[in-house]
């Protein structure tokens, strides 16, 4: 069963970066008309990017999270690196995230008047994810306080 379950993991993760490399690519390659101002997706889309994302947001940060917790209460120094070193299939799916998400937050800086909400939003929270994982330095490097 456990491998079966990696292997559902591995393919949401590779739909997850799939659909937002895409949606990427598409705004890179945009080009506004006075007809298409701007780009468009549909809701089936738009829905199914935003799950994804926030599936595999949630995921690495709560795992992240747990391996921290799981050193700290074994008498160990609980860092972040640990916690990533953990698991092989984490370590794939933080920098899975990382990746797609500064791809698309820096395609969305440069093209934001003609990107959909989604991207924006989608981003933003990439960068807010990222914001957790930079305080996360600062708290594992220091667990007593």
């Amino acid at each position: 069963m456990d491998v079966i379950l990696k292997v559902i993991a591995a393919v949401f993760l590779a739909l997850f970066a799939g659909i937002w490399l895409w949606v990427a690519w598409k705004l890179w390659k945009f080009d506004p008309s006075t007809a298409v101002p701007k780009l468009e997706f549909s809701e089936a889309v738009a829905g199914v990017a935003g799950l994804v994302s926030s599936a595999v947001a949630a995921a690495t940060a709560g795992v992240l999270g747990i391996e921290i917790q799981k050193g700290r209460a074994a008498g160990g120094t609980a860092t972040l690196m640990a916690a990533v070193k953990a698991s092989t299939f984490l370590k794939i799916g933080v920098l899975t995230y990382l990746i797609v998400g500064l791809v698309n937050l820096l395609v969305w800086l440069g093209n934001s008047s003609v990107a959909p909400e989604m991207i924006g939003a989608f981003a933003l929270g990439a960068l807010g994810w990222m914001g957790g994982a930079f305080s996360a330095v600062f708290n594992s490097s220091n667990p007593g306080g």
